[in-house]
Parts: C-alpha cells; sequence; structure tokens
C-alpha cells in the first residue's frame, strides 16, 4: 500500500525524535554497540529506509553521520586508532552515497582534538585541506595547542608549531576554502564553530593589517544569521580599514537589516566623503530616504546624483519606488509611464514590474503591502546589478 504524502515539516520533526531516541539508546549501550557495529548500523540504516522511504541522499546521509558522531562522543575511554577507522568504515558503507567521508573525518578529528590526541587528528584533517574553512581553522589550532603543551610560558618569539598554526591561517586567508560543506557541523553550537571563531580572534591580533579575515567572519555571520556578531566584526573593521568599500557597504546594509537608521546614514556620509565620484553612496543615500519614507531627503541625494550622471532611467525607477513606499498610488502610476519611456531594453522585465505595480495599486490592503516589498526588493536588486554593486 502506498504511503501517505506527509509535509517536510513534519518529515524534519519525525527526524528529530528518531534522532534524540537513537542519541539515548547509544548512550545507554554504547558497549554492546561496539562489540558488533556492523549489526548496529545495518538496523540504523533499515530503520531510516522502513521510516522514511522517500528521504533524499543527502538528510539520509547526514542522518547516518550524526549517528557516527553520537557514538564516537559517546565512548567513554579514549578511542583507538582501530575503533575510529571501524566507526568510519561501517558509517560511510551504511550512505547512499557511499563516497566522501569529509564530515566522518572531521568529526573523528573533533574526538582526538578533545583527547588531546593533536598529531593524530592532524592526520584525519589534512585529508580535506580547503574543503571547508572550518577544516583548516581546526588544523591552525592543532598546531597552536601543540605550541601551548611544548611551552607553558610563551617566549618572545613563536616557536615552530605555533609559525604552521600561523601559516595555515594564513592559507586560509589566502585560499577562502567553501564556507559550509560539512552538514551536521553546520550547527551553531558545534565544536568546529568554536574552534574556528578561537582561531579567528587569534589571527586578528598575529595580522592585524589583513583584513580577509575580517571578511571572512562576516561572510559566517551572514550564512548563520548571527547579526550581533557580524556587527561586532564590522565595528572593528571600519575602525582597522575605514577606506575598504566592502566593510562600508557591509556596515550600510547591517545597519538597514537591524532597523539603525542613523548608523546607515553615517555610512553614507562617510562614503561620500571618500568616494565623492562613485555612484554607490548615492544610490545608498537615495535606498534609505526611501525606506525611511523622506522625500526631502531623497530629493537632495537625487540632485546630487544628476550631477554625477547617475543613470537615467534608476533615477526614475526610484521615483516610482518613492511612492510606492509612500503608499502614493495614483502617483506610482504617473512615475512608472516615464519609466517605461525611458527603458529601451528589458522589456520582460518592465512587464514583471508593472504586474507588480497593478497589486499595489488595485489590490486590498494585504495585497498591496505584499507587492510593495516585492517591488522595493526586485528594483533594490536591479539596481545593484545594474550599478555593479557586490552584494
Amino acid at each position: 500500500m502506498e504511503r501517505a504524502w506527509q509535509p517536510e515539516a513534519l518529515q524534519n520533526r519525525r527526524l528529530e525524535q528518531l534522532r534524540a531516541t537513537m542519541d539515548d539508546y547509544i548512550e545507554k549501550n554504547i558497549g554492546q554497540i561496539e562489540e558488533n557495529l556492523p549489526v548496529f548500523f545495518g538496523h540504523v540504516a533499515a530503520t531510516l529506509d522502513r521510516s522514511f522511504p522517500d528521504l533524499d541522499d543527502r538528510t539520509y546521509d547526514d542522518f547516518i553521520d550524526e549517528t557516527g558522531f553520537a557514538l564516537l562522543n559517546a565512548k567513554r575511554d579514549p578511542p583507538t586508532p582501530e575503533f575510529l577507522e571501524k566507526v568510519l568504515r561501517h558509517a560511510v558503507g551504511n550512505k547512499r552515497e557511499q563516497k566522501g567521508r569529509a564530515t566522518l573525518e572531521v568529526m573523528v578529528a573533533l574526538r582526538l582534538i578533545d583527547i588531546g590526541v593533536y598529531y593524530q587528528a592532524l592526520e584525519y584533517l589534512s585529508r580535506h585541506r580547503n574543503h571547508d574553512v572550518r577544516i583548516n581553522a581546526a588544523m591552525a589550532y592543532c598546531y597552536y595547542a601543540l605550541s601551548l603543551a611544548k611551552n607553558q610560558s610563551p617566549g618572545p618569539r613563536p616557536d615552530d608549531m605555533e609559525l604552521q598554526a600561523r601559516e595555515e591561517m594564513l592559507t586560509l586567508a589566502r585560499v577562502r576554502p567553501p564556507l559550509s560543506r560539512l552538514g551536521p557541523l553546520d550547527r551553531k553550537e558545534s565544536r568546529l564553530n568554536s574552534i574556528f571563531w578561537y582561531m579567528l580572534d587569534l589571527a586578528f591580533a598575529w595580522f592585524p593589517s589583513e583584513p580577509e579575515f575580517y571578511r571572512i567572519g562576516i561572510s559566517w555571520t551572514k550564512h548563520v544569521g548571527d547579526a550581533e556578531r557580524r556587527q561586532q566584526l564590522l565595528d572593528r573593521a571600519t575602525e582597522h580599514f575605514p577606506n575598504d568599500r566592502y566593510f562600508l557597504a557591509e556596515a550600510f546594509n547591517t545597519s538597514v537589516d537591524m532597523r539603525n537608521g542613523s548608523g546607515a546614514a553615517s555610512i553614507v556620509k562617510q562614503m561620500m566623503q571618500q568616494f565623492p565620484d562613485d555612484h554607490e553612496p548615492l544610490y545608498y543615500g537615495m535606498k534609505l530616504a526611501i525606506l525611511g519614507g523622506k522625500p526631502r531627503s531623497y530629493a537632495r541625494f537625487r540632485k546630487l546624483a544628476i550631477l554625477k550622471e547617475f543613470p537615467r532611467h534608476l533615477l526614475l525607477l526610484l521615483d516610482t519606488v518613492l511612492e510606492v513606499m509612500c503608499n502614493h498610488r495614483t502617483e506610482s502610476l504617473l512615475c512608472f509611464e516615464e519609466v517605461k519611456k525611458t527603458f529601451t531594453a528589458r522589456g520582460y522585465y518592465l512587464t514583471a514590474l508593472e504586474y507588480i505595480l497593478r497589486d499595489f495599486v488595485e489590490g486590498d490592503e494585504e495585497r498591496a503591502k505584499r507587492a510593495r516589498s516585492t517591488f522595493f526588493s526586485s528594483v533594490d536588486q536591479y539596481c545593484m546589478q545594474t550599478l555593479k554593486i557586490r552584494t
């Protein structure tokens, strides 16, 4: 009999419950499980196949990885090399895509780090160097921990192990590995994440003139949605690198996200002083005025934009957005008619915008509200793309 379809949210909830049940079973029966790993992993795979026959391969394999990690953490005694390899072999053997040991081997390395076996942890981590930015940081952490173990009172110069740690962090800054390729280890409370931040803080002190470490940290905070740490990094970055356009743009966008109008305005003022001939700060000024519903402020920036030869069709589009955000329905239609006269290409985009605008003008209050937000977001992305402003 065909199983009834279930919403994804319900399936995820059931997976979480199974995960909790499995972790509890492992914690209470680790001795028995160790004696017969093939049977245990076979049971896990069979349970997944029976309970979630339509589970996608990535989620299925992540569950197997998490099970292996739970086994490693539940073992009371320091794991032997043989035990580690057995867990890896049986876990990989029960994954649907029986390849890619990176996540499992990093999990093994984290267990070894926790018990202070840094050289063996490095063996596992080095196999996947540059696969994920946090792997490089974990390697640097191992070298630094070895340095601290060797030198209880650090001298005026770093020893060979600390130099290795610094070199690994410089490699991280130079290569910029991907941010997140380790599935189950992306969780905020992951030990790998705490190691990453620990080493990044050291890198700020070791290499104060290297902005790349701040870029990496800011990118990660955006990936995980850590607005508070993102703001802290931006405050430090804009102080150390006041002429760096990337940090100023990120500071502006962060201020907008956090509804800090005065902070965003100060960034616009700073950018206009440092980049007086660029369109980017003018666009940010008009955008901020639109979001704040301030026509007078918008008009001041618009006059400056005309003097700096800002693209006319973008100005007309922004005029329309201002009227939309101020909830002026008739005026927004009139502005959009002027927009259509200036566009010689991208007719399909104007057609889509006009549909959205009609929803704003003719729809009920709820529909108009959604259309207003969509119209603003669409034009914002189009302007950013046209002006080649990086996001």
